[in-house]
């Protein structure tokens, strides 16, 4: 304030008099930035928008609470001046406006999901800015119809804050968490949705999509499913092609980023839907009154219009949400699960024609450590700025997802899926952890190369796998480049269309490995990673050309005939130093000594199984992160992985989820008979009779029951079989035994040696068979 007082007065006026304007204008600008962009993150990866989200979601709570504050002090400030108090009361009318900010659009109410476990802060919020607008409105009671104009507005503020502080609440982990189990209880309602088949494949995909949501509620909060759930899943998702599956992983995710980050655990249920109708005829109300009854010369014109923008907002505020909950994935839910007339139908065709269907951002990162290299190192003072972190974004590019990538990677799953439904290990926990732990080793073993490749995929951390066969992959394509010949099939087509996609995963890898180490298992450090760039820099900066040196090497290697990669020298060298850079041009190598069409078809398949390793061991919370920045393809990858059962987090215990130990033995059984329900109800989802791959297992138990049992008769027989033959034999050792005794008494001893021993043999024989 003593700043302030050495101003010019014009300057002071100036400022006493838009203080306030110039805050609530402010808040007012703030709210319109995440009504519009708030949703816009999930279907966009650029950075401008998390930025300007992010700034906006930061400022906002903290403009409205000091525009509060001011008009509190204002009112305690306020003279016998009539103008004056006029306009006092008039921005008075507007903290109710500020409350409304404070409870935020219906777009974003948390930027990140640690700002979930924040409830109670926004509970006392709640408490205290409200008890501020209600000194404000009790300092300017009596000042007309303004007051009582007031009162539904108030109602509406306190409303859109309590809303707010209770979504953020259920939506933290420990709500999130212990709401697990009674929405399975009754999901199943909603899932059995409709008995018709449906109309087309979106309404397919979208039903699908609500059944797995539920799903992957559990895994996010590391619930564990039991082994029907892992059935069932992956027969209903099996049942589409690679382009459905990841629709159906597209919507499901949107509706948990609702879940996660908006108010959709609200909006969409039947109180909040009351609420909205009650909200919005308030406001409406009011503005009418505002509009009818108010004197507007009795007040400033410049209070006036902001008065009436702060009006138009909340009205706007009101219709954007009406929109959303209209045009969003889950009134279509509704829509279809009320299916069966014109009326519904009709509108489901119109919500569908007025809707983009875009859910994410359909686009991969890119980042090629050799182009970054070319760069200079930025000094060391700027990782303590963290600017270092935003100059690696820098040298990320994205590229739109194809349709033959998807195709690629939803294949390759189908393939470990199906080799555990073969082999009938889909109970074996130890077996599906030994698919889904593969990282380029299992396509290597297909093929008949492990044992050649194991030093650069089992027997290296993860982090230097992915360098050297980054910088490999980069290699063979320049080679094969050069080789235009030997880079073409028989028909004469080219076969850059599989390097395209070996250089898209390679690319993406490094992505993940570089800017978002965190999604990888563990998260890794950078050791690998800086050493293996500051070999390629020091190669720049001594003026060695990183292209001629790898030909140069490559040329050396061919002409040598020992196999590089088992010698001594090479394995303790690998093993010692950091840097992929002593591996690059071994692997290369041994790629380019493969046929060019099968050079490429291995380096495929490796770099996808790499990113199924890398989905399966990324951790959940990263996966929700990543749906605010526009969503990341390994969490897409994830959830197929998931829903094909190529996860470990599914177990067999007694009561198939660990939170099942806190009910009694009559909610155990209800719970037991929603299941069946809630599986029940999937069948609408998929057209199919019940659950034909479990009555398939079930077939096979029976058939090798049957056949154990029939064994188990066979050696009964043979068991009775031996045992006559014992009594048999024992009958005729005692006839043998009476037939001595009956010599001994009727012959003298001597004469019975003067027997013919041919006799007395014969005599045995006869008595042994």
């Amino acid at each position: 304030m003593t700043m302030l007082k050495k101003l010019p007065e014009e300057v002071l006026n100036l400022w006493n008099n838009w203080e306030i304007r110039g805050m609530v204008l402010l808040s007012l600008l703030l709210q319109t930035i995440l009504i519009i962009f708030g949703s816009r993150r999930k279907t966009n990866a650029r950075s401008w928008i998390r930025m300007l989200v992010w700034s906006a979601y930061l400022s906002a709570d903290v403009v409205a609470t000091v525009a509060l504050g001011n008009l509190a002090r204002s009112q305690g400030d306020s003279s016998g001046d009539s103008s004056e108090n006029a306009n006092n009361s008039i921005q008075a009318f507007w903290a109710p406006f500020l409350l409304l900010h404070l409870g935020g659009p219906d777009t974003i109410t948390a930027y990140s999901i640690e700002d979930n476990e924040l409830w109670l802060r926004h509970l006392l919020g709640l408490v205290f800015q409200v008890g501020v607008a209600f000194y404000v409105f009790s300092r300017s009671w009596g000042s007309g119809i303004l007051s009582f104009i007031a009162i539904p507005m108030f109602v509406v503020g306190i409303a859109k804050y309590a809303e707010r502080t209770w979504v953020l609440w259920s939506s933290c982990s420990k709500s999130f968490k212990n709401s697990s189990l009674s929405d399975f209880w009754e999901s199943y309602r909603r899932t059995g949705i409709s008995e018709t088949p449906p109309q087309d494949h979106q309404q397919d995909y979208l039903l699908q999509a609500y059944v797995f949501s539920n799903i992957s509620k559990f895994m996010m909060q590391d619930l564990v499913p039991g082994i029907s759930s892992l059935i069932r899943c992956r027969e209903l998702i099996s049942k589409n092609k690679a382009d459905g599956a990841f629709k159906v992983v597209e919507a499901e995710l949107g509706l948990i980023y609702d879940m996660l980050y908006t108010k959709a655990p609200l909006i969409y249920s039947r109180a909040g839907i009351i609420l909205r109708c009650i909200s919005s005829l308030l406001s409406v109300t009011a503005f009418i009154t505002f509009q009818v009854k108010i004197d507007k010369h009795d007040y400033s014109k410049t209070d006036i219009a902001i008065t009436y923008l702060l009006f138009a907002a909340a009205v706007f505020l009101e219709f954007y949400a009406f929109l959303c909950l209209v045009l969003s994935d889950r009134t279509m839910i509704w829509l279809i699960d009320k299916g069966g007339n014109g009326l519904t139908n009709a509108t489901y065709s119109l919500i569908r024609k007025l809707t983009r269907g875009e859910r994410w951002s359909r686009s991969i990162s890119q980042y090629n450590l050799k182009s970054s290299s070319i760069e200079r190192e930025p000094p060391k003072f700027l990782e303590f700025l963290g600017i270092n972190e935003m100059m690696r974004q820098m040298h990320v590019n994205r590229k739109d997802l194809n349709v033959g990538l998807q195709g690629l990677i939803f294949k390759h799953l189908q393939k470990k899926a199906q080799k555990i439904k073969e082999d009938l290990h889909v109970c074996d926990m130890n077996h599906r952890s030994k698919i889904i732990g593969q990282r380029g080793d299992g396509v290597l073993e297909r093929e008949g190369l492990l044992r050649d490749y194991k030093w650069c995929t089992t027997e290296v951390e993860f982090s230097r796998s992915i360098l050297v066969w980054h910088l490999a992959t980069d290699i063979c394509y320049l080679v094969d480049m050069k080789e235009a010949d030997a880079y073409l099939n028989k028909d004469g087509s080219n076969v850059s269309t599989e390097y395209e996609t070996s250089r898209c995963l390679s690319e993406y890898m490094m992505y993940l490995l570089v800017v978002r180490p965190n999604m990888l298992s563990k998260g890794f450090g950078d050791e690998a990673y800086q050493r293996t760039l500051r070999g390629l820099r020091d190669q720049k900066d001594h003026g060695d050309d990183y292209d001629v040196e790898v030909h140069r090497a490559l040329l050396e290697l061919r002409n040598s005939e020992s196999r590089v990669y088992d010698s001594e020298e090479f394995q303790a060298l690998w093993k010692t130093e950091k840097s992929a850079l002593v591996g690059v041009i071994v692997l290369a190598n041994q790629l380019l000594s493969l046929e060019p069409e099968k050079r490429w078809e291995t380096i495929n398949e490796v770099w996808v199984e790499m990113l199924a390793y890398a989905a399966a061991h990324c951790p959940w919370k990263e996966h929700t992160h990543q749906l605010r920045r526009g969503g990341e393809l390994l969490t897409h990858v994830s959830l197929l992985m998931l829903h094909l059962g190529l996860t470990a987090q599914y177990e067999i215990n007694a009561n198939e989820y660990k939170e099942l130990d806190l009910l009694t033995r009559e909610e155990q059984k209800e719970y037991d008979l929603a299941r069946y329900k809630y599986w029940t109800g999937i069948e609408a989802t998929s057209g199919s009779s019940p659950d034909e791959e479990l009555k398939k297992l079930e077939k096979i138990v029976a058939d090798k029951d049957r056949e154990l049992q029939r064994k188990n008769q066979e050696l009964e027989h043979q068991q009775r079989m031996l045992e006559h033959k014992d009594r048999e034999l024992q009958r005729k050792n005692q006839e043998l035994e009476q037939l001595r005794s009956s010599l001994t008494a009727s012959v003298p001893q001597q004469g019975i040696d003067s027997f013919p021993r041919s006799l007395a043999a014969q005599t045995d024989d006869q008595g042994i068979h």
